[in-house]
């Protein structure tokens, strides 16, 4: 296993302590340890990708986005640049979709996830291993990419929870109320 890989894992023990599902973290372990492919740039089937939530502790609100390529309302987030640390990829992404920047101690561990997304014709990926982060800040209108949203807003989890159709999401979407 090369350094990269090992750094990835001791990101997933910050998870670990998060209460995620221990055959979820093993998976990850499985996938880390199997491949030093582990980014959409070498490997477009399979890859690492860390999805984030942008919460406002004040409102308790959070943002979604309608997404083009998931045609569903989703939480931000991307794939992990080669060599790029998950929480790098949170506040890159974050200034790259929603033109806000934030910095590594606003991003919180909140879940993983694994999900099978080969059966999207919009998207050339097979599978996403989804590293997920809470991001704590204040209540703005970000001025989202809209290649990639039909629209996007703040909303109460309630209304994420009516809006989103994707269940894993709306199940890690569900656990901020809990988490923070």
């Amino acid at each position: 296993m090369n350094k990269y890989n090992k750094t990835i894992e001791k990101e997933l023990l910050r998870f670990k302590r998060k209460s995620v599902d221990p055959q979820i973290i093993d998976r990850f372990l499985k996938k880390i340890r199997s491949t030093n492919r582990l980014t959409k740039e070498v490997n477009i089937d399979e890859h690492i990708c860390s999805f984030f939530i942008p919460f406002d502790p004040k409102t308790g609100s959070i943002y979604l986005g309608h997404h083009i390529k998931a045609d569903s309302w989703i939480p931000p987030g991307g794939h992990i640049d080669e060599l790029e640390h998950p929480v790098d990829t949170v506040v890159r992404e974050f200034f790259e979709e929603l033109e806000h920047q934030i910095v590594k101690d606003q991003v919180t561990p909140l879940n993983l996830s694994i999900k099978d997304i080969s059966d999207n014709p919009r998207n050339p990926c097979k599978v996403h291993y989804d590293l997920w982060y809470v991001v704590n800040v204040p209540m703005k209108d970000f001025a989202f990419i809209k290649r990639e949203y039909y629209d996007a807003r703040w909303m109460t989890i309630d209304e994420a929870m009516f809006k989103m159709d994707i269940p894993l999401y709306k199940e890690i979407v569900r656990s901020v109320k809990d988490a923070l």
